[in-house]
């Protein structure tokens, strides 16, 4: 079974019915498709090479690929259309976007993240339903984690901008839990090493369903 994300935008639904594949929409935590066949779990991150492009300058990509590798053995980021006409509009060094790429390919967290380059959108329908098919027959095996409640918790901390995976550990070695943590005030947090005015407000922003400046 596929599962997609119920925020993707109508023309994936469309293109998902013309390849003949079969799914099901719900609201997933990380990744944009859940492929799913009996204890196997291949989550898939889509991504237009605009967004790409910007997800990298930001640093969100590698946020996403810490959530992916914390959960699942193996998943794919799938970037959708042309590098080269996003780079020919913006200002931005060829070699740090490829390097991001190769990063993606070779950072290994827990488990393994593929990006991999489409030129438009319906390939890339294509591959989730060849992945799909591969995990049918037994021949893509990628076991779902046995996650501990605290690389949870780490991904859910470094999700918030600024908070790498050192300051999420002095957090949850502080409060104990993401709800001690959701619970502090501005003071509390900012008495925990590294985290200074600036993330303490994100963080508590962050819980309350605030804009993060």
């Amino acid at each position: 079974m596929i599962f997609v994300d119920d925020r993707e935008p109508e023309k994936v639904f469309r293109m998902l019915e013309k390849a003949g594949i079969d799914y099901e929409v719900r609201r997933l935590e990380v990744g944009d498709f859940l492929v799913v066949h009996e204890s196997y779990e291949v989550a898939v991150e889509r991504k237009t090479a605009e967004d790409f492009v910007n997800s990298t300058i930001d640093g969100r990509i590698f946020r996403q690929h810490y959530l992916l590798s914390s959960r699942y053995n193996l998943s794919f980021i799938f970037i959708i259309g042309s590098i080269d006409d996003v780079l020919m509009r913006r200002e931005i060094r060829r070699e740090a976007v490829i390097g991001a790429i190769v990063s993606l390919a070779i950072k290994r967290e827990k488990g393994q993240v593929v990006p991999i380059l489409f030129e438009n959108e319906f390939d890339s329908i294509l591959a989730l339903k060849y992945i799909d098919s591969k995990i049918v027959r037994g021949e893509l095996k990628a076991f779902p984690k046995i996650r501990a409640k605290e690389d949870y918790q780490i991904a859910m901390l470094t999700a918030i901008p600024g908070i790498g995976e050192e300051r999420a550990k002095k957090l949850l070695k502080k409060f104990g839990s993401l709800q001690r943590i959701a619970n502090a005030s501005l003071y509390e947090l900012m008495r925990v090493e590294g985290i200074g005015e600036k993330y303490a407000r994100r963080i508590y922003d962050a819980f309350r369903g605030r804009k993060i400046k």
